[in-house]
């Protein structure tokens, strides 16, 4: 059986493509970034698609042979290269139009609990509209709508709360009291395998969520405890509190820094994160495990406390590295001017060459501290820090070596930066 996963690269897609690959199916992973995500799953068949531009045509020639589609494509907001309308409604009408003409009966529609116009969201509405537009067509549909997924990786929601998890003595959360039902990865993953056999229900609606009811407290109590952090206070925090701080994440957005703290999280939180998995379970037998199960079948390792800890410290460290550039650079040209032209001046450089060394020194820091604050090429921009700081190094021991005995450590604090550039770069990463 030939199966097409729209999204392979993505959180749920990945798992769904590897877990179908591992049980035999013939699978076409798609993806935007084709060429990014075969480095990370090599062994699948990998084709091209961007759901904010392909028609159906586009998506004629990928669907030859196939048997079924599953669709995991989703974003959670608009923002630089992301456009919910886009992806939810015309790109996904697009797919489930050339499924309908190219024979792809079965098609698998991963969506989201609680999507509801109630939820006042766009992403909620956008994804209804998507849901309906696979109803209207004559395809063997089934819709699925996930719970929160917790698997070892994670993405989203769940690494906004192991990240919460990471934060010591005290765990903020907004709210507390909203009720999920978590479901495992590979209770997810089996679930889509089973409902793409030919005598699988069609034409329902189903919620895949866990047997267990887990308030976000007891579900941050439950991480910190997998995690081996112990006891945490909770600090429950005020709605009106944590608005600016969403409202700044979807700043972020139309910078390219994707995070899961977006006005839509927040509403969607408001509305209902839990799902009802009794039709489904009803349906088809399904056995998912809870959350607490889930958490002790899959023990923790070093990696998962480093993520944790990193959730809010690792931006914060780019953030900081990103400024130190750009504030040198806008200090040296401003209220440290004179300074800058004694430094100059004491290294030899001539009356005619100083404002020149100034101006490209000081425009060489503010783009690569900008850079950085964009997210731009993090890793290349972190080894070009790291260069300019060796060449800074080396310049200053060959014009100006007394200070490296100079109290204030002139030189010796730059290699904590070239340290924190390494850090950020080695840990720089995206889906």
């Amino acid at each position: 059986m030939r199966i097409l996963v729209a999204g392979a690269s993505g959180f749920i897609g990945s798992h769904i493509a590897a877990h179908l690959h591992a049980r035999g199916y013939d699978v076409v992973a798609s993806a935007r970034d084709v060429q990014r995500a075969a480095l990370r799953a090599p062994g699948l068949d990998w084709t091209g698609c961007d759901f904010r531009r392909d028609t159906a045509g586009d998506w004629m020639p990928r669907l030859a042979g196939v048997d079924a589609v599953i669709n995991c494509v989703g974003v959670l907001q608009d923002g630089l290269g992301d456009d919910s309308r886009a992806v939810h409604v015309r790109g996904a009408e697009a797919l489930f139009e050339a499924c309908e003409r190219a024979g792809a009966r079965r098609v698998l529609h991963i969506s989201a609990v609680g999507v509801d116009d109630r939820a006042g969201s766009n992403y909620s509405r956008d994804k209804l509209a998507g849901e309906a537009a696979l109803q209207s067509r004559d395809l063997d549909w089934l819709i699925l709508r996930p719970s929160l997924v917790v698997a070892r990786n994670v993405y989203g929601g769940t690494a906004l709360i192991r990240a919460l998890c990471g934060v010591p003595w005290i765990t903020p959360v907004v709210g507390g009291d909203q009720i999920f039902r978590p479901i495992g990865m590979d209770d997810l993953c089996t679930a889509v395998a089973d409902l793409l056999r030919e005598d699988a229900p069609r034409h329902q609606l189903f919620d895949l969520a866990g047997p267990e009811r887990v308030s976000l407290t007891d579900l941050v109590r439950g991480y910190r405890r997998w995690l081996g952090f112990g006891e945490s206070r909770i600090w429950r925090v005020p709605r009106w509190l944590a608005a600016p701080a969403f409202r700044f994440g979807d700043l972020l957005g139309w910078l390219g820094v994707r995070t899961s703290m977006r006005s839509n999280s927040l509403k969607q939180l408001d509305f209902d994160v839990e799902g009802d998995p009794v039709p489904w379970i009803a349906a088809t037998g399904a056995r998912p495990r809870g959350f607490h199960a889930w958490l002790a079948d899959h023990p923790a390792g070093v990696q998962d406390r480093w993520h944790a800890r990193l959730g809010f410290v690792r931006p914060l460290a780019r953030w900081v590295l990103g400024l130190y550039w750009l504030l040198t650079g806008v200090l040296a040209l401003t209220i440290a001017r004179e300074n800058a032209h004694a430094v100059l001046t004491e290294a030899g450089f001539s009356d005619a060459a100083r404002p020149s060394v100034l101006w490209l020194g000081s425009l060489f820091d503010i783009a690569l501290g900008a850079a950085m604050l964009a997210k731009w090429r993090v890793r290349t921009v972190a080894a070009i820090m790291v260069l300019g700081t060796i060449g800074y190094i080396a310049t200053l021991s060959v014009t100006l070596p007394g200070l490296w005995a100079d109290a204030l450590g002139p030189v010796l604090k730059v290699f904590p930066m070239m340290a924190l550039a390494l850090m950020i770069a080695a840990t720089e990463d995206e889906r």
